[in-house]
């Protein structure tokens, strides 16, 4: 191995431990020669002699067996990469619980940190905060739509005021245009006039 990290495999040893093996064992390669013939496509044919000569060693092989057996041992599959085995056990139960008014989450999540339930006046608390009875329900529903009907009246009022400002406005643009108009004809015919007056002296 210290030969192969020499010759700048990289990380050989998280190669050697994850991605070569996968690819010799996964290929069911029947020889060491028949693997000899397919190298790995990130490694030199020299290194990859040194990890088939590693793979096939007897220690290599008992280790792997060994690892195997460990494995088939295991009840839960790690399938959840860096997470660990509690944080993932703390998502599945977080999946199960589905939607929780905040006052039961409050409730869980105190009663799992540090092992140990919440006092007696936060209980009361929790226990206080539930979701109110359909009858104040109705009536918080007619109340929004009594305040929906209001806002829908207000904008349109203010939709109205716009449109006279509006109105009001292109008049305004309309008699200053004529303004203008009439103060370019006004400035024409001065123009004209002292045009004459000059050509006449």
């Amino acid at each position: 191995m210290d030969e192969l990290r020499a010759q700048g495999v990289g990380n050989i040893s998280r190669m050697h431990e994850e991605q070569f093996p996968d690819w010799f064992l996964g290929r069911k390669f029947p020889s060491k020669e028949a693997a000899l013939l397919k190298p790995h496509p990130d490694t030199t044919e020299e290194q990859w002699k040194e990890l088939c000569d590693l793979f096939t060693s007897e220690a290599f092989m008992k280790r792997s067996e060994q690892n195997k057996k460990n494995r088939s041992k295991l009840t839960v599959n790690h399938a959840a990469g860096s997470r660990s085995f509690q944080r993932t056990r703390a998502c599945m139960k977080n999946q199960e619980s589905g939607n929780i008014n905040p006052a039961e989450l409050y409730k869980r999540i105190i009663q799992t940190k540090m092992g140990f339930g919440p006092r007696k006046e936060r209980e009361k608390f929790m226990t206080a905060v539930k979701p109110p009875p359909s009858s104040t329900l109705t009536t918080q529903s007619s109340d929004l739509q009594h305040q929906l009907a209001k806002a829908r009246d207000e904008i349109e009022a203010m939709r109205a005021a716009r449109e006279k400002d509006l109105q009001e406005f292109a008049k305004k643009q309309a008699e200053m245009e004529a303004t203008l108009r009439d103060h370019r004809e006004e400035q024409r015919v001065e123009q004209e006039r002292i045009r004459l007056e000059q050509e006449e002296a």
